[in-house]
């Protein structure tokens, strides 16, 4: 049996709710692991100094939020934890009647009429056997000046000595995590996060800290306030288009997070996969350039070229880079070859600027569309987001809504997906303006979408009494 004392001091609330959190709470960081045996109603009574029937209600409370199991004649045990992940969402748009809002991709582009014509150029390659292998040292260095010449495109430094290959952003987020945080530790990220940030830190034990946001992103007094009250590793930060709300950090904001990261000590892990979505005359320096020795920054081609060829990389502080590689090859072993043959080409032809130019165009384009469409409905995200997040109004719930949207052919994700721990989720769903291979199918979608909204929910009635 554990020795486990929760300490609810600082919970506010009936005391029965803030037992049950801190159970919640310690099975999340990995402090209550599977099997444990919590202590018994009358001992965690005497501990906390208050009714047994207080700890009775707790433990029933923990078990309705399936936490734990309670055995009668031998006490209440810790349940084995469910890895449950948001699946990844795949394009529906060969369905003629279906609109997909929630898949998160980019607009198909360029990507396949240039790749006809890089495939003859690689058929043509001296040594082409080794792009099935494992890359060498030279060809590795190679990739790395390509892409550090690329990533300084974005803003951020250009330091092939400190970059790091990977097989995506959210690999890089692996190895980041796995560098800097042990389980429990605690990871400063705002209130809606992405859904694969989640997944890891519950993967790893880590506490994910969701933070209050506000047009921008998490605000400048809840990440101070955060940093002085919840010893964090490190924040996680989407600075441009952050998903799933679509919105921009400030100069001021970032420049907040550099000091903050300095003079704390705290890591910064960036993840700018949707940068280069900024025209020139918009981008705003990354956090990698304002505190490089405090921050891991995270890109890949998945969004600017296309997600299928999987390469990413991360630029670290040199003190990481050994932990860093560590976790790749850890998760990964090496990038695959053939494909980040395929890109590091496509950023020396020229391909990789020509299909950001498209997808900037090809955001702006379908973002205005969903302006015109959603025109009197809250719609949040920045001008180039290629996703939107959209509050719904009375009386739909955002479970209730993509029900409804579903059964009339329209796929949305439930702000449920971003939403940390056991809180409530808001009236609200992101919108992905990627999934359809036409503008004019993605504006059809829109208009049945407002349609939906206009009409509001089929009433129901309870037949409780």
């Amino acid at each position: 049996m554990t020795t486990w004392t929760p300490d609810i001091s600082s919970r506010s609330g009936p005391r029965y709710i803030a037992i049950a959190e801190a159970i919640a709470e310690a099975v999340t960081t990995g402090e209550l692991a599977p099997g444990d045996r919590l202590p018994t109603h009358r001992d965690l009574a005497d501990r906390l100094g208050v009714t047994v029937g207080t700890i009775t209600r707790a433990y029933a409370e923990a078990i309705r939020r399936d936490l734990v199991s309670g055995e009668v004649g031998r006490g209440t045990f810790v349940k084995p934890s469910l890895m449950t992940f948001t699946p990844l969402s795949t394009r529906h748009d060969s369905e003629p009647d279906v609109f997909d809002f929630a898949v998160n991709l980019p607009a198909e582009g360029i990507a396949t009429e240039r790749l006809r014509d890089t495939l003859p150029v690689l058929t043509a390659h001296p040594h082409l056997g080794t792009l099935l292998g494992y890359p060498s040292d030279t060809d590795l260095d190679r990739a790395k000046r390509i892409l550090a010449s690329w990533a300084e495109t974005q803003g951020a430094p250009n330091a092939p000595d400190r970059l790091i290959i990977n097989n995506g952003a959210q690999n890089g987020m692996l190895a980041a995590l796995l560098t800097l945080c042990r389980a429990g530790d605690t990871v400063l990220c705002d209130e809606f996060t992405y859904p694969g940030m989640k997944n890891l830190a519950r993967l790893l034990g880590v506490r994910l800290q969701g933070l209050a946001m506000d047009d921008h992103g998490m605000t400048a007094e809840a990440l101070e306030h955060a940093v002085l009250h919840h010893a964090p590793r490190a924040v996680y930060i989407v600075p441009n288009y952050q998903n799933p709300t679509g919105t921009v950090w400030p100069r001021d904001r970032r420049e907040t997070l550099a000091r903050l990261a300095n003079r704390h000590g705290i890591w910064i892990i960036e993840d700018d996969v949707y940068g280069f979505l900024a025209e020139d005359f918009e981008r705003l320096p990354p956090l990698a350039a304002l505190a490089p020795e405090r921050t891991i920054y995270l890109n890949s081609a998945a969004k600017c070229m296309a997600p299928g060829l999987r390469v990413g990389y991360m630029i670290g502080p040199v003190e990481l880079l050994p932990a860093l590689s560590a976790g790749v090859r850890l998760s990964t072993m090496t990038p695959a070859p053939l494909t980040l043959e395929v890109a590091t080409r496509w950023i020396e032809d020229g391909t990789a600027v020509d299909s950001c130019r498209w997808h900037r165009a090809e955001a702006r384009a379908r973002r205005n569309l969903a302006l015109k469409a959603l025109d009197g409905f809250a719609v949040a995200g920045d001008t180039g987001t290629y996703h939107l997040w959209l509050t719904l109004p009375e009386p739909w719930r955002s479970d209730e809504f993509t029900r409804a949207a579903r059964n009339r052919g329209i796929i949305v994700s439930a702000a449920d997906h971003f939403v940390l721990g056991r809180r409530a989720a808001p009236p609200a769903v992101r919108l992905g303006l990627g999934g359809g291979k036409s503008r004019a199918k993605v504006e059809d979608g829109l208009n049945r979408l407002a349609e939906m909204l206009r009409g509001g929910p089929i009433g129901s009635f309870s037949s409780i009494f």
